[in-house]
């Protein structure tokens, strides 16, 4: 089995504090430091779009919500765990840009929604497109029984803590 840099990390501790059980530590230092290996390669993934990750992931909740392709900034910033403020910014952005628009809600008058343009539409479109591939590149080592037997134990853990 192949080492990584966690196993030093537990390796040390197992020398410095052998009454303390890191194995906790083993499997979730692992999940961070793969979340954040996954956002530095992603970013580079949608960046040829002149995307951040979090414009990308806005426009991909607009464009998975159906058609027509339009949220409440409030269901995005609850949907994407973001900040209204930093939600507010990443509109601004991508109105900006051209990629979507705000328009008035018609079931609420005080209301806006925001909705993907026809060219929000294609950039998400193709960048989805090379999302999906280089997502399937970052697993390739694990066999699809093992992607399977990952995905319900991560799904496991995350059922639980989104409880609490």
């Amino acid at each position: 089995m192949n080492s990584d840099h966690v196993d030093t990390i537990i390796r040390q501790w197992k020398h410095e504090r052998p009454d303390i059980d890191v194995s906790s530590m083993a499997v979730l230092a692992r999940v961070v430091r793969l979340e954040r290996m996954m956002n530095t390669f992603i970013q580079r993934s949608v960046s040829k779009y002149r995307l951040t990750l979090g414009e990308f992931d806005v426009l991909a909740a607009l464009r998975r919500s159906g058609d027509p392709y339009t949220l409440t900034p409030t269901d995005l910033f609850r949907l994407l765990l973001r900040s209204s403020g930093g939600m507010t910014n990443r509109i601004d952005k991508l109105e900006r840009s051209g990629l979507v628009t705000r328009k008035p809600d018609p079931n609420d008058r005080r209301g806006i929604l925001v909705a993907l343009t026809p060219g929000g539409l294609e950039v998400i479109d193709k960048a989805i497109e090379d999302y999906a591939s280089n997502l399937d590149m970052l697993i390739e080592p694990l066999t699809k029984k093992e992607r399977a037997d990952l995905e319900g134990l991560l799904r496991k853990l995350l059922s639980c803590l989104e409880r609490k």
